[in-house]
């Protein structure tokens, strides 16, 4: 079973990193997408964007490739300091 450690959301709110601790020990990032669809019934949910698997040796590494992944493809302007690092995530980061 996978282990969700960590999740960092880009400024918008609308892409999200999740980092991956897998079961053999290592880590993974995935990066997805917040869509909504059909205005009138309100479905939302998060989209994985697939940029193939990278298999990473440490949290803090994982963290750092998670980060950049999501600079990156939501191509929104902030900064390293942005994050939060020692909480489990920043979603209450306004």
């Amino acid at each position: 079973m996978r282990e969700i450690v960590k999740e960092f959301f880009s400024p918008s709110k609308i892409y999200k990193v999740e980092i991956i601790k897998r079961t053999d020990g290592l880590y993974t990032t995935e990066v997805s997408r917040w869509f909504r669809c059909d205005d009138e019934y309100t479905y939302e949910y998060w989209s994985p964007i697939k940029k193939g698997l990278s298999l990473i040796d440490t949290e803090e590494n994982a963290i750092k490739i998670g980060i950049e992944q999501l600079k990156e493809l939501s191509g929104e302007k902030f900064t390293y300091s942005y994050f939060n690092l020692t909480n489990e995530s920043n979603s209450e980061i306004k």
